[in-house]
């Protein structure tokens, strides 16, 4: 399944699209992430395939752009209840991670982030997922608020260690028909 927006083409990556979602993926986070030692270097991107294309309960969204390059990407694998913050908060059965959320620069704030993350929702709730979880972080331009337009609630807050803020969302049916439906 492919889903049109703009100029750009959103869809699952496959095997062969590993290497150009970590070429973006990488520098962006050693942009957003300047201070954080070795924040590149984490399993699921040394393991992409193994992450996000061969299990049938996680997946990453990649939007491509005309040329093939890709220009933002969003990602769910099952949580594992491993962030102390919010252990016992959720039916780690049903329950999926959201991460790896990144527009490139020039293309934020045109309605990319909704799209990819539409998809993603979409995805979850056929796994049979009920929730989403993610974190974030305040001091990231535009993340905090973004996830409290797309219906995300705060869980927890660690103010004192990178702002962190722990969010999640219960997945409706009824999400993205709305969205489609507002044309976004």
């Amino acid at each position: 399944m492919e889903i049109k927006h703009k100029d750009c083409t959103i869809r699952k990556i496959t095997a062969e699209d590993i290497v150009p979602a970590l070429d973006f993926i990488i520098p962006m986070l050693k942009e957003v992430y300047p201070t954080i030692p070795d924040v590149a270097l984490r399993w699921d991107l040394a393991n992409m395939e193994e992450a996000y294309v061969i299990p049938d309960n996680s997946v990453m969204f990649a939007a491509f752009d005309g040329s093939g390059q890709v220009v933002g990407t969003v990602a769910i694998r099952p949580y594992d209840d491993r962030i102390e913050a919010v252990r016992g908060c959720y039916d780690v059965s049903a329950t999926a991670e959201l991460s790896r959320c990144y527009v490139k620069n020039s293309l934020r704030r045109q309605g990319l982030a909704g799209r990819l993350v539409a998809a993603i929702q979409d995805d979850c709730r056929n796994y049979g997922y009920e929730t989403i979880c993610l974190h974030t972080h305040k001091f990231l331009p535009g993340g905090f608020p973004f996830w409290l337009s797309q219906g995300y609630k705060i869980q927890s807050e660690k103010p004192e260690d990178l702002e962190i803020v722990y969010m999640d969302k219960r997945l409706t049916q009824q999400c993205s028909l709305i969205f489609e439906l507002a044309g976004s």
